[in-house]
């Protein structure tokens, strides 16, 4: 399947992107430091910072990937879930917390498979919604967005970190690959 043809449906879009992150899901923090070149842990740390976040509040953490932000919000208090579409990540994720989670002494991460375009919890049931690098890659974006919208409590805040592709083509064939 070719980029336009992965890019032309909402559900040609879900299954590449399933495909791709199951395929590079091992390598997954690696790539993330290499297209960030190195900035990514930084960005990652600026995202919580500017969220505010507060002990006892309920976050949850969208394309949650191997957990850093989920981890990182439930380190100042939260309690985190994540959530990703791909059980890679999340075993991944599961595999990071045990030793994250004891050698911090914070509330283990639940983490969760799923869409977030149809996200398995109550309206109005979370402070803080975070996401990184996975706005870029639902394939319906204001149905995630009506999601988000939906799970948030009133005065509730999302925070979205992402970088946008390269303009030049040459660093733009490398990053998609």
């Amino acid at each position: 399947m070719s980029l336009d043809e992965a890019f032309q449906t909402p559900q040609s879009k879900r299954r590449y992107v399933r495909q791709l992150f199951a395929t590079i899901a091992d390598r997954y923090d690696l790539i993330t430091r290499v297209l960030s070149y190195g900035q990514d842990a930084r960005w990652k740390a600026t995202l919580v910072s500017m969220a505010e976040v507060r002990a006892g509040e309920r976050a949850l953490d969208l394309a949650c990937g191997t957990g850093d932000l989920a981890f990182a919000v439930a380190a100042n208090g939260a309690r985190a879930f994540g959530l990703d579409i791909t059980h890679r990540m999340l075993q991944l994720a599961r595999r990071r917390a045990g030793s994250h989670c004891a050698s911090s002494g914070q509330a283990p991460v639940e983490f969760i498979t799923g869409d977030m375009t149809s996200l398995p919890f109550r309206s109005a049931s979370f402070d803080l919604v975070t996401t990184g690098y996975g706005l870029r890659n639902v394939p319906d974006l204001d149905t995630a967005i009506d999601e988000i919208a939906r799970v948030l409590r009133p005065g509730g805040r999302l925070l979205s970190l992402d970088f946008n592709r390269p303009e030049s083509a040459v660093i733009r064939a490398g990053y998609l690959a």
